[in-house]
């Protein structure tokens, strides 16, 4: 199993010159002044990567889904680039370094297991990022303006180099969580397979949801019950009053079977 989830995060790196997305959700007036006055409270704490360990889920923490942790060049690598001026805040976050620049992130892959633990082809990405002042509010600004400027696609040169090529962005109807969320599905010119992308802002936090299926492109999801299991725990630690310095110890995370929990990082 683990080889193939190791094959399979190889292969989420090479189809996917992912696609990171913008903007949608807004909620009543309400609902806007508390998230503004949060965001005021949310300022003034920047979860560092150690902290950001604490939101993480564990390998079997959502029942039908293995989770590993991984590096955060896996989310995408180095800095891809297109002539497209519109479409590069969606471009820029497709890589390991996106603009503006988190304070910190951590990067944990996901693959959805049948029967037995048995890999059936869906799989993807989770990085939960932290920003300093107003920058994940600022990224959800400038991704909701690419994307309508892009709805009839981009070309873009990888972090490796790769030329790539999505034919459409496709808004679809982002999960009611979080200050705001969006999600859309990126047509890729040359693979059949789709790729999906979900982001929800906590706070001053990014949860971004990447992925794709080889096996059904037809049936790729980003599954509800992990997007609401991640940001309910980056939820919890963003509200928490006293948040832990140190990272998480090893002996509180599950291992899955037949491995241990918490990879190396980069």
């Amino acid at each position: 199993m683990k080889a193939k989830v190791a094959a399979s995060v190889a292969a989420v790196a090479v189809l996917s010159a992912l696609a990171l997305t913008a903007g949608c959700t807004d909620g009543a007036a309400d609902r806007a002044d508390g998230t503004e006055a949060k965001d005021r409270r949310d300022a003034g704490r920047v979860l560092s990567t150690d902290q950001l360990r604490h939101a993480e889920l564990g390998p079997r923490e959502v029942p039908g889904f293995q989770i590993e942790r991984a590096s955060i060049g896996t989310a995408g690598h180095g800095k891809p680039r297109t002539d497209s001026a519109p479409c590069r805040p969606l471009v820029a976050l497709l890589g390991s370094r996106p603009q503006p620049a988190p304070a910190a992130s951590v990067v944990n892959t996901f693959a959805k297991a049948g029967d037995g633990h048995h890999f059936d082809g869906l799989l993807g990405t989770i990085r939960v990022s932290a920003y300093d002042r107003d920058g994940a509010a600022a990224t959800l600004k400038q991704l909701r303006l690419a994307a309508a400027a892009c709805a009839d696609g981009f070309g873009m040169t990888t972090g490796e180099g790769e030329p790539q090529t999505f034919k459409a962005v496709q808004t679809l109807q982002p999960p009611s969580l979080g200050d705001e969320a969006v999600a859309y599905r990126l047509a890729n010119a040359a693979e059949k397979a789709p790729s999906l992308v979900t982001v929800v802002r906590t706070g001053s936090n990014l949860s971004l949801f990447f992925a794709t299926s080889l096996s059904d492109p037809e049936g790729v999801e980003i599954p509800r019950e992990l997007v609401e299991a991640q940001v309910g725990k980056i939820e919890k630690l963003a509200n928490a009053e006293r948040v832990p310095t140190a990272p998480p110890s090893p002996s509180t995370l599950v291992a899955p079977e037949g491995g241990e929990a918490g990879d190396s990082v980069e």
